[in-house]
């Protein structure tokens, strides 16, 4: 997290909020999808702007509304279907004083627009929330748990991080209240 605050508002969005982290991209453009037809919403506080994802090449670009020069490229990639409805992996290339960082999170659409014209809803993941089995299957599968102020996760592959999110959130996924809680932490 301490990554996201150098970012600002948008980064909170795209941060996709997550502690899972890697410094090359896990989502190659043979796995990466487009999953709406035209631009993607995502609204978070309903203090903050929400922000439109434009289409480009095989993902998305956001345009910081505050940041000038702080544009972000997303791409998703399938992850599971839960309660009648694809969950995607979302990676957020953001530019850093060392290069770009990759972060990721979950992302659905939502069924009918929200009163904001929110497209897409995006959880938050937390590495914290993995159990000690699943901290130790990650690891030993060659991931990476570095504690500090936040706790990140490194995963080694696309693989790897699909696993692990499943092992940790697979009952969760197909519940409106999993979402709306995972939602919040921002």
């Amino acid at each position: 997290m301490s990554l996201f605050r150098r970012f600002g508002p948008l980064a909170c969005v795209l941060a996709l909020a997550g502690c899972f982290i890697s410094q090359e991209p896990l989502i190659g453009a043979d796995a990466a999808v487009l999953p709406i037809d035209g631009p993607i919403t995502v609204c978070l506080d309903e203090d903050d702007p929400c922000l439109s994802l434009e289409p480009e090449a095989d993902g998305y670009l956001a345009v910081s509304p505050d940041e000038p020069g702080e544009d972000v490229t997303i791409r998703f990639t399938p992850l599971i279907q839960a309660g009648g409805r694809q969950v995607f992996i979302a990676e957020a290339g953001m530019r850093t004083e060392d290069g770009t960082a990759f972060i990721y999170g979950l992302a659905r659409r939502i069924r009918v627009p929200d009163e904001r014209g929110a497209t897409m809803q995006i959880a938050a993941l937390d590495c914290e929330e993995l159990s000690d089995a699943v901290q130790a299957s990650f690891e030993a599968a060659g991931g990476v748990i570095e504690g500090g102020k936040v706790t990140e996760c490194r995963p080694v592959s696309l693989e790897q991080l699909k696993q692990i999110l499943l092992d940790a959130h697979r009952a969760g996924l197909a519940s409106d209240a999993w979402w709306q809680a995972h939602s919040e932490d921002f």
